[in-house]
């Protein structure tokens, strides 16, 4: 299981390496699952999201990233 918990706690240090910073991603050994925080403004209480797997965490991101108008602060806009 030691293995097992590694392993995935690369995979998220992965995910947050392509995110580029915006997210803070961790494997939670005793929840069995993936969490990510966002790092941008969002409102108060912030964005959580939360995976049993990447696939999932990933679409769970990119829903949090639409919802809180995120591409437009990281690349600015109208």
């Amino acid at each position: 299981m030691e293995d097992e918990d590694e392993d995935r706690r690369r995979v998220a240090a992965h995910i947050e390496w392509q995110k580029q910073g915006a997210w803070v991603v961790v494997w939670g050994a005793y929840t069995r699952r993936y969490w990510a925080f966002a790092r941008w403004p969002v409102p108060p209480g912030g964005a959580v999201v939360h995976a049993t797997d990447p696939e999932a965490l990933y679409a769970e991101m990119r829903k949090t990233e639409r919802q809180y108008d995120f591409l437009r602060w990281r690349y600015g806009g109208r």
